[in-house]
């Protein structure tokens, strides 16, 4: 019996990379467009509107 180590890297690179990609496209559409914060959304308008974000008092 192999680890899955030793599957992986049993797997021509082809085949590492397809899975790879298949991982981080997943997390990539499980992940919303839009922040969730609305602090977040607020730093989010700011940008898109060309202003720095506010860093401090100090």
């Amino acid at each position: 019996m192999q680890s899955s180590e030793q599957r992986y890297l049993s797997q021509p690179v082809g085949q590492q990379l397809l899975g790879h990609f298949a991982a981080r496209d997943a997390v990539r559409h499980a992940t919303p467009l839009m922040p969730l914060r609305l602090g977040d959304i607020g730093r989010f308008f700011l940008a898109v509107g060309g202003r720095a974000p506010r860093r401090g008092h100090c």
